[in-house]
């Protein structure tokens, strides 16, 4: 109970629109072929014990396609 005896309002828990688009925009199609590519790097860098291979490419072609998506609808959902 807060002052004088009125109860609390519950504050509604925000969420922040970006974490909320970056998760949408990693189920289409093109985010989801980058990510493959990415964990399938990844597997292979991890499976071998002397590599120079990083999947530094692989990973800046994911977040490439995520943001793209994500800077077309990001600024429609902004007050």
């Amino acid at each position: 109970m807060g002052q004088r005896g009125e109860p609390e309002e519950e504050e509604e828990e925000l969420v922040d629109p970006l974490t909320t688009l970056r998760e949408q925009c990693e189920q289409i199609e093109k985010c989801v072929k980058a990510r493959e590519r990415l964990e399938l790097c990844n597997e292979r860098v991890s499976s071998r014990s002397d590599s120079e291979e990083q999947c530094t490419e692989e990973l800046f072609d994911f977040l490439h396609a995520r943001d793209h998506c994500v800077a077309h609808k990001l600024f429609s959902k902004l007050k």
